[in-house]
């Protein structure tokens, strides 16, 4: 039977390797490296420092009480890597042996737990229990949200599941055309429809009626105000699929620049406190934004 899982691999690695080069060509590392074009080393180290400071005893980072976070850790750890903070992640891997001991994730933390799993500890550590319950996911029946199926592309990309993106790709089709989604699911959807070689224009379309004409995208059609999330992750999926942002781009970058405070990003122009979250959208933002 090990030939015939061997040959199983193969194919599903043949059919997912343009999907993976697609989503390689600017995975969040490069948006989050290409970042550093955008900010002063002054900036740069006044990052460092948030970051650090930001990081608990126990090695993970802190949600906004405080408290160590596999989510928060996982935004720590890419923002802290693409800054050079060599020891960030040697420090976290205690904290994610201690989580994965302690309890067993679900939803998003189940996601957060391979991701951080796979770059730091190697796919080899990911134990049989977590990849389970991960392809049970994935197998469900009934719709997939962009949003999961989003999901479901990194923890695969990044653990090398090949088997797995191929599941994403057939999922797609029955994903529903809802309307009046919030700007992350356009924009989760986005990017899958380019990683799996769909066409595009049509969600290109419905992003950038998220956009406030101040450099800022809404969460949801006719909110208020912008936030650093929609603007983050919009920026993102439009550059991965190739489309034009230049006209927005002096707006978007002052937006940015305006939720930057002591080192760290705030989510809105009404939240003046930084965290670890939207200090990785902001990066994320910049990334997108560098020529």
């Amino acid at each position: 039977m090990k030939w015939l899982e061997k040959f199983s691999g193969t194919i599903y690695r043949t059919v997912a390797a343009k999907s993976l080069i697609r989503f390689d060509e600017f995975n969040p590392e490069k948006a989050l490296r290409r970042s550093l074009l955008m900010i002063d080393p002054l900036t740069a180290n006044e990052i460092r420092g948030f970051l650090s400071s930001r990081q608990t005893d126990s090695g993970g980072f802190m949600d906004k009480g405080g408290k160590s976070d596999l989510y928060y850790s996982l935004f720590g750890s890419f923002a802290s890597e693409a800054l050079d903070l060599d020891d960030s992640n040697e420090r976290l891997k205690q904290y994610l042996d201690q989580s994965m001991s302690d309890s067993k994730p679900e939803g998003v933390h189940l996601h957060c737990a391979v991701i951080l799993i796979s770059r730091l500890a190697g796919i080899n550590r990911l134990s049989k229990d977590i990849r389970d319950t991960l392809n049970k996911n994935i197998s469900k029946p009934g719709t997939m949200s962009p949003y999961t199926a989003f999901l479901s592309l990194l923890s695969y990309y990044y653990s090398g599941n090949y088997k797995g993106l191929y599941q994403v790709s057939r999922r797609l089709k029955t994903i529903s055309k809802v309307k009046d989604v919030p700007c992350t699911v356009a924009a989760a959807n986005l990017v899958l429809q380019h990683c799996f070689g769909r066409p595009v224009e049509e969600y290109i379309h419905v992003l950038h009626s998220f956009y406030m004409q101040n450099g800022s995208f809404a969460a949801v059609k006719n909110a208020p105000v912008g936030d650093l999330l929609s603007t983050g992750v919009a920026l993102y999926a439009l550059k991965v699929a190739g489309a034009d942002i230049r006209k927005i781009v002096p707006d978007c970058l002052e937006y940015v620049d305006s939720l930057y405070s002591g080192g760290g990003f705030c989510s809105t122009i009404l939240d003046p406190d930084p965290d670890v979250e939207y200090t990785f959208y902001g990066l994320l933002a910049l990334g997108a934004l560098a020529a």
